[in-house]
This record gives C-alpha cells, sequence and structure tokens, in this order.
C-alpha cells in the first residue's frame, strides 16, 4: 500500500481528535479513532474495540487521570505497512491547571488501517516512559471550581 500525503494528514488529524476528544474528557471521542476490531495496549491493560476503549477510558478520565491536563503530539511518522499504516509519534502530558509543566512523556506505535469511516486504530500501543511511575512521579491538577 502506498501512503500519501492526503492520507499522512488524515491519519495525524486521528491522533490529534484522540487526544483533543481526552483532553475535553469525551470517552466516546476517544473510542471512535479505533477500528471495530482495534485495540489499545497500555501498561494499564490491553481494551479490545471501541466499547472496552471507552469503558476504560471513562473509568480513567472519572479517577482524575486527566484532570488540569493537555497533551501536545509531535514527532509523526507514517510508514506503509501490510495493515494499512504503522504510525509513530510522541506524546507530552502537561499540567495546564498549575503549570504548564510536563507530567509525562509517552510514545504511540500504532498500525492504523482505513475503514469506511476513514483512517482508524487498528492497534494503538501506548509506551509510557518510565518517570511517570516511579516515586517522584508528578501529580495531574485539581479540577478547576
Amino acid at each position: 500500500m502506498t501512503i500519501g500525503t492526503e492520507d499522512k494528514i488524515e491519519i495525524h488529524e486521528l491522533a490529534a481528535r484522540t487526544y483533543i476528544a481526552l483532553d475535553g474528557e469525551d470517552a466516546a471521542g476517544f473510542a471512535a479513532t479505533f477500528a471495530q476490531d482495534g485495540v489499545f495496549v497500555a501498561p494499564y491493560g490491553e481494551f479490545q474495540g471501541p466499547e472496552a476503549v471507552q469503558t476504560f477510558i471513562t473509568s480513567h478520565i472519572a479517577a482524575g487521570k486527566e484532570d488540569g491536563v493537555r497533551h501536545i503530539l509531535s514527532n509523526h511518522v507514517v510508514d506503509a505497512h501490510e495493515d494499512g499504516a504503522r504510525y509513530r509519534f510522541y506524546i507530552v502530558k502537561m499540567n495546564i491547571q498549575t503549570g504548564p509543566v510536563a507530567i509525562a512523556t509517552a510514545g504511540g506505535d500504532c498500525i492504523v488501517s482505513r475503514t469506511a469511516d476513514g483512517w482508524r486504530f487498528k492497534r494503538f500501543q501506548l509506551n509510557i516512559d518510565p518517570a511517570m511511575f516511579g516515586d517522584q512521579k508528578p501529580v495531574v491538577a485539581a479540577k478547576a471550581a
């Protein structure tokens, strides 16, 4: 499969929409970026299909893991892959309520496929950098009153 410029733009926007949804505490919007057989793999577990992804993200948000934060994506690389495209990028999670200060970094290593609804994640491997889980890990901000 050839990956053209239009495809790359759509794939970049897929990740942007995913994290704009998360920053807006929109679990359904986050889950909508996954193919029906798509899987989200993170240190928290493996979640198969949009419904399972939405259930996880809903509980993740309810636990306060996304309070007062914004995600910034960079270093986008899209390569052809037998299932569509391999898409890699970096993520910086910022505390914007009391910061701005970076509170976590990660990398996405994903397989995306073209569906009837456009490009969607077939496999989203979230590799959170070790400092997020250390003794001195930063905390997310309290919700604004």
